[in-house]
């Protein structure tokens, strides 16, 4: 019976991921299909390079091009980094220009397109970085990946051992220059993309971590067994004993570590400090907090 219902919540958990991934990859394309394309901007990677064919050969639809361009990659990633990166990115891959076609259809149908004449460039940025930095945040968030120059990064990474972030900025950076020497957007315009791509990922960041409001507490105490025992009983919270010793006095002391949520973390404090005065301690945040108690029962 356990075993059943350990394989229906994998199902479901599988499911959750998949359908996740599939929300980010169409809020990254409505981002791309009804802020981005429209005004000719050139954000970088692969749906840079679609906008600038597009707009430079009439007739390539970027839909097109970035699915090429995602094929293309995808057989590169296959043959220099192996099977298991291929699984991992060929979903994402393939359904984000299908997205961007389908968007682009819809939106020339029903003329949403007419609303952005009203929208400054400020308001353009603004929307599209948070509604692209949200639906790649989500992406992430689940293990997904819409392919693309992220090929490239991971094969400069693992042959030249070039970190991602430089590899990141020093491809997307090529693709912002040619577009502007290319005159697809203007140099305003491209002083426009960077502060995009700073907010979307201030974004990304945002939603990747969003969730993990936790607090890891290191407790140093002469009390600290009556403080295990609070934090197992009363907050039911698991915590771990590390010996340390105290350079300044030589001595040998217990450090309590203990995970837990803003709030609880307050109320301990509040306890810590009538039961010890003295006791040391410090709190930190914790960025992503995994395990029993926190992402399963």
């Amino acid at each position: 019976m356990n075993g059943a219902k350990t394989t229906k919540k994998a199902i479901m958990k599988k499911v959750r991921e998949w359908l996740s991934i599939t929300l980010g990859v169409a809020l990254i394309a409505f981002s791309f299909s009804f802020f981005i394309e429209p005004n000719n901007l050139v954000i970088g990677g692969v749906s840079g390079v679609g906008v600038i064919i597009n707009v430079r050969i009439p007739g390539f639809d970027s839909a097109f091009v970035i699915l090429a361009s995602n094929v293309v990659l995808l057989i590169i990633g296959f043959i220099l980094l192996g099977k298991d990166f291929f699984m991992k990115t060929v979903y994402g891959s393939l359904i984000y220009p299908v997205f961007i076609f389908l968007f682009n259809k819809v939106f020339a149908v029903v003329d949403l397109y007419r609303f952005l004449v009203n929208l400054d460039m400020i308001n353009i940025i603004i929307f599209s970085s948070v509604i692209m930095g949200a639906g790649i945040g989500i992406v992430v968030k689940y293990g997904g990946t819409t392919g693309g120059t992220e090929v490239l990064q991971k094969i400069a990474f693992k042959y030249l051992h070039v970190p991602f972030s430089y590899s990141m900025y020093l491809i997307d950076g090529i693709v912002i220059f040619l577009g502007i020497i290319l005159k697809v957007q203007s140099l305003n315009d491209g002083l426009y993309v960077i502060v995009f791509m700073f907010l979307s990922g201030a974004i990304i960041d945002l939603v990747v971590f969003a969730g993990f409001n936790k607090r890891a507490v290191y407790i140093i105490s002469n009390k600290s067994a009556e403080i295990k025992r609070i934090i197992l009983e009363d907050f039911e919270r698991g915590l771990s004993t590390i010996k340390v010793v105290g350079e300044y006095s030589k001595t040998s002391r217990e450090m309590l570590v203990c995970i837990m949520s803003t709030i609880e973390y307050v109320k301990l404090r509040a306890i810590i400090e009538e039961i010890d005065p003295n006791a040391f301690f410090f709190v930190v945040r914790a960025s992503e907090v995994r395990g029993e108690g926190f992402t399963y029962d």
